[in-house]
């Protein structure tokens, strides 16, 4: 009997103490697996909610690609681009003085100057004829790589940003201004890079569509592009080694653009720092570019 009364006195026990627990654990439970989401979700968050800019160097690889280029690529590309039109820089008017700076190198070189934005995909499409012509005339030690706005028009194009880089040359000397990044973390308005100064500041008066818009070249205060030499849809779907790939291949469609553009750039560089160096200003391609430009290397 004892026993049997102990067994019906533990029984209600057994019963209601699994009962409070349970409903505790529930909770705890609850909490465990809020805190387990929140942790999944900050770690997999994309940049677009990030406020810190972090640059991501380009490989040597992708540098030497581009770098290798062969010359002629160059040659038989010219200015020619019949299923991607190209868009030549036009002379600035007035007999403008070439803009140059002794900075780095305590000699006067002419500037190459690139206003652009990180998002914007013109400026995305720009950068590959701008460093490819730009590789012609020194090194490159840091350059950036970068996806444009995955949010616009030609979305998230694999392309470079100037933004932290360091070019060497005794040739020319290159200024940018990156004035937006990519990120964008209200949705609103992505966050500022850098500004430019009063000299960069005029080019962008002068020869831009505005201080919002992206890109504006400007070679030595001499030849100008407002906007992207070529449609960035040729870019699409492509990553930046994929890019430079083509680039050796003439008959690309996507390589008679870059290089066309390339060439034009270079013919307006040959231009302002005295046909230097003759090894690239005297070839074919450049020729090419400088009767489209109008340019008479003698003069």
């Amino acid at each position: 009997m004892s026993g049997t009364a102990t067994e019906h006195s533990s029984a209600p026990a057994l019963r209601h103490i699994p009962r409070r627990y349970l409903a505790l654990g529930l909770i705890i439970l609850a909490i465990c697996l809020l805190g387990a989401l929140v942790i999944v979700r900050d770690n997999s968050s994309t940049d677009s909610t990030s406020t810190t800019e972090t640059l991501s160097p380009a490989p040597g690889s992708l540098l030497g690609t581009i770098a290798g280029v062969p010359g002629s690529v160059f040659d038989t590309v010219g200015v020619a681009s019949p299923t991607v039109p190209v868009t030549a820089l036009r002379a600035t008017s007035g007999g403008a003085p070439v803009w140059e700076t002794t900075a780095g190198t305590g000699a006067a070189r002419p500037v190459i100057f690139f206003y652009g934005a990180e998002f914007a995909p013109y400026a995305a499409a720009e950068r590959w004829p701008v460093v490819l012509a730009l590789s012609r005339f020194g090194t490159f030690g840091q350059l950036g790589i970068v996806q444009s706005s995955p949010t616009t028009a030609f979305a998230a194009l694999s392309t470079f940003t100037f933004w932290q880089s360091s070019y060497r040359s005794h040739h020319v000397a290159l200024e940018s201004v990156e004035r937006y990044g990519t990120l964008n973390p209200t949705g609103a308005r992505y966050l500022p890079l850098e500004s430019a100064d009063g000299r960069e500041a005029a080019a962008v008066a002068a020869y831009g569509s505005g201080v919002n818009s992206f890109p504006l070249l400007d070679v030595g205060n001499r030849y100008v592009l407002d906007g992207s030499a070529f449609t960035p849809g040729a870019l699409v779907g492509l990553s930046q080694d994929q890019i430079a790939g083509y680039l050796s291949n003439p008959l690309s469609p996507l390589t008679q653009a870059v290089v066309a553009a390339a060439n034009e750039i270079t013919a307006a560089i040959c231009a302002v720092d005295g046909q230097q160096p003759a090894a690239v200003c005297s070839t074919k391609g450049v020729a090419a570019g400088d009767a489209s430009l109008g340019i008479i290397p003698s003069a």
